[in-house]
């Protein structure tokens, strides 16, 4: 009984060992490897680095099992991984060699194959991406003669053989040496789809198809995990106008390599190069009836879907995929996507804040991120996540495109002239750029470089209506209204849902007096866009503006059926029923939009004035208290709580600091002066209530509010001339008000 216990004992203490927990998993995930399953080799390797999370041996496992699947990000990292902590693993340090060159990076890939020479000078590898990293330099006579070193050191290797081979193939004078290097490296490894690849390209372009076909066919047989054999074969088909045998290639391919991301995507890639897209849904449904649990086939299908604007069925699609594989980076990805299309923005962040946290070197997971933090309003993080992408991959025009939009909100010009420049040395044919560094010009008052680079994007592109509306902005702003005119009108063509250039003709045409041609230009739009709100939106403010109120509250209604999320609808549409004495109507409705809105802080603010216009001072106390909850700094629910705090006698530090905060906020507005200044008017601070005072009217000289509050302010000064002066313009200004009652009573108290 004790030799069994101690036994016992033993087994367990040896399976609770790390150690050995690690090492098991490192073996098991070796075996799956060398089947050929490489998604169950990630799995064991992954619950080998759960162990420890520095076991070097199972991070380069995890990167060459990667690489084998065709996931190139993932393995980056764990290859770098793997050398940050095993300097000496050569093997490594090559891999991620050959990958920094095939990912445009020579001199970090030398920095590799130096490292690897320092600690052996006689490496082979090594010498052979040298070969290869001078190869891409265009060095061709460095490049043969470090593969002829590498060979001197491994004379039997054959993708040394094929290396030679590539580089003499392309100097017509030594193809036929070219050919025998490559039938050398087949030779020595049959299985080797390189060596198979090259020759059948070599063979081709002597004209020898059919010899070239079976180096291909011979490529699969030898290594058929390999897209790339598969993706040639089915090229050299198209090249001899098989169609029939290039699909036929490239389904079986997605057969085949279903768990490949290359392999479920090269059929779609087929058919949206043959102009055959429509195939495409019907076929990958099929393909994933048959591998029902392939997570790479179901992604290219729940592509394939969203392309073709099938909502309900992508997201069935990936629902499916999240309860299968939610751990995998592109399905979080499209699974953010869709939330942030449903406008679950915090659900969306969420989602893709964890696939960054999982691949931090995912280029799409970053911009998803990006966006979604964006939609959140959260700028800073959405710009660090824009820069990560823009390291990430500096060629990236949409991490460029994501800053330029920060910066445009921030008003940022040093950082939009930044990225429009890089731009413009990454992809001089994109318009965007030079409309971006057009518009931090105007804002740094560089006029007339801006009006070139807009006129140079408009050259890139004759119909962007993104250029001729800016161009258009800019000639406004010179007063060039002739000008611009044409512009705006252009604007419209290309665009017929721009409702920044209706907007702006619309004000030309009330500037020029001619409010009746401004709603037949609105009326015409409409009808060419029905579907467009913010026309609506347009058309019910002019009716307001010419008297037609039932006409104003019909076109908001309408706007609003159209697009339920559209807020401008319903400020027109409460205006109009305010104007008709619906003002109930126009609390309820904005009531239903909290309702559905329960974030948004200006709906509160909004609803506020409502109720406080009703009389109803309580309610909108309340509503604009919950307002300041969602955005603690909203100016117009902090300015009006301020005010009424004032009036009903409460805590007047309270109300002086709400007054402070809208003012900082709209440090413009009359409305904002008037309320600081009784609230310093409360805390006895006359002189500073009066400069405020005084100062608000020199821009609104007609605010009968402004003219009492000031005419209370000498009061308390002493000065009766000027209280008595500004009682009685408050009178003139706003007869038949509360306001004018007041300042009246005043007047009759002085005598």
């Amino acid at each position: 009984m004790l030799a069994a216990t101690l036994a016992m004992g033993s087994a367990i203490g040896c399976h609770r060992d790390p150690n050995v927990q690690k090492q098991k998993y490192l073996e098991s995930g070796k075996r799956y490897a060398d089947a050929g399953k490489y998604k169950e080799a990630s799995i064991q390797f992954s619950n080998a680095l759960k162990v420890d999370h520095n076991f070097a041996a199972a991070h380069y496992e995890l990167a060459k099992t990667y690489i084998k699947s065709g996931s190139m990000l993932p393995a980056y990292v764990e290859l770098m991984r793997a050398v940050d902590l095993q300097p000496s693993n050569n093997e490594a340090r090559i891999d991620l060699g050959n990958m920094l060159l095939a990912g445009n990076q020579p001199d970090r890939a030398l920095q590799q194959a130096q490292a690897v020479l320092q600690l052996n000078p006689n490496n082979a590898d090594a010498h052979a991406l040298l070969s290869s990293i001078a190869a891409a330099k265009g060095d061709r006579p460095t490049a043969l003669a470090e593969i002829q070193k590498a060979l001197s050191f491994e004379p039997n290797k054959a993708s040394f053989h094929a290396a030679l081979g590539l580089i003499q193939s392309s100097d017509p004078t030594s193809a036929a040496s070219a050919e025998e290097q490559l039938r050398k490296a087949v030779e020595l490894d049959p299985k080797n789809a390189t060596s198979h690849l090259v020759l059948a390209s070599l063979l081709e372009k002597k004209g020898d198809t059919p010899a070239a076909m079976e180096q291909l066919k011979a490529a699969i047989a030898g290594d058929p995990k390999n897209a790339m054999a598969r993706d040639s074969l089915a090229e050299l088909y198209m090249r001899q106008g098989d169609k029939a045998k290039a699909e036929e290639t490239l389904h079986q391919a997605a057969e085949d390599l279903s768990d490949s991301p290359e392999g479920a995507q090269m059929l779609r890639n087929f058919y949206m190069k043959t102009g055959q897209a429509d195939r495409a849904q019907p076929v990958y449904a099929d393909l994933v009836a048959k591998h029902p649990k392939s997570t790479q086939l179901k992604l290219v299908y729940a592509r394939i879907l969203l392309a073709n604007h099938d909502l309900p069925k992508t997201k069935a699609v990936v629902a499916e995929l999240v309860k299968s594989d939610a751990n995998n980076t592109e399905v979080a990805v499209l699974n953010g996507m869709l939330l942030l299309n449903d406008g679950k923005t915090d659900e969306a962040f969420t989602v893709l804040q964890k696939a960054v946290k999982n691949s931090p070197e995912n280029l799409p997971a970053k911009l998803w991120l990006a966006r979604a933090a964006s939609a959140k309003g959260d700028t800073s993080v959405a710009e660090q996540n824009y820069r990560d992408a823009a390291k990430i991959n500096p060629r990236s025009v949409d991490a460029q495109d994501g800053l330029a939009q920060i910066a445009m909100q921030k008003q940022d010009f040093s950082l939009l002239t930044q990225v429009a420049e890089t731009v413009i040395g990454l992809a001089p044919q994109y318009p965007n750029a030079y409309i971006w560094r057009g518009i931090a010009e105007v804002g740094e008052k560089q006029l007339d470089k801006a009006e070139t680079d807009f006129r140079q994007a408009l050259k890139l592109n004759p119909k962007d209506p993104n250029a001729t509306l800016q161009l258009a902005e800019l000639q406004l702003r010179q007063k060039k209204m002739p000008e611009a005119k044409p512009l705006l009108e252009q604007t419209l063509a290309n665009d017929p849902n721009s409702a920044r250039a209706l907007g702006l003709l619309v004000s030309i045409d009330l500037f020029e007096k001619q409010p009746a041609k401004a709603i037949a230009r609105v009326q015409d739009q409409i009808a060419k866009s029905p579907q467009n709100s913010a026309f609506l939106d347009q058309l019910a403010d002019l009716q307001m503006m010419t008297g037609d109120k039932a006409g104003s509250l019909a076109s908001a209604d309408k706007a609003m059926k159209l697009n339920p999320k559209d807020g401008a609808a319903i400020m027109a549409f409460s205006r109009a029923q305010v104007a008709l004495g619906n003002s109930a109507q126009a609390v309820t409705t904005w009531e239903q939009w909290i309702k559905d809105h329960p974030t948004d802080a200006n709906a509160e603010a909004i609803l506020g004035s409502l109720q406080e216009a009703q009389g109803d001072k309580d309610k909108a106390m309340a509503s604009y208290k919950k307002a300041l909850q969602i955005q603690p700094e909203q100016p117009v629910a902090a300015n009006n709580l301020a005010f009424l705090m004032l009036e009903s006698g409460q805590n007047a530090d309270v109300a002086l600091s709400l007054a402070q905060t809208a003012r900082r906020a709209l440090p413009n507005a009359p409305s904002t002066a008037d309320t600081l200044g009784w609230a310093y008017y409360y805390k006895q601070s006359y002189y500073s209530a009066r400069d405020l005072f005084e100062d608000a009217l020199k821009t609104a000289p007609d605010n009968a509010s402004l003219h009492y509050h000031l005419g209370m302010t000498y009061l308390k000064l002493a000065d009766k001339t000027n209280a008595t002066l500004h009682f009685k313009k408050a009178v003139a200004l706003a007869p038949n008000t509360p306001t004018a009652k007041d300042a009246q009573k005043e007047l009759s108290s002085l005598g």
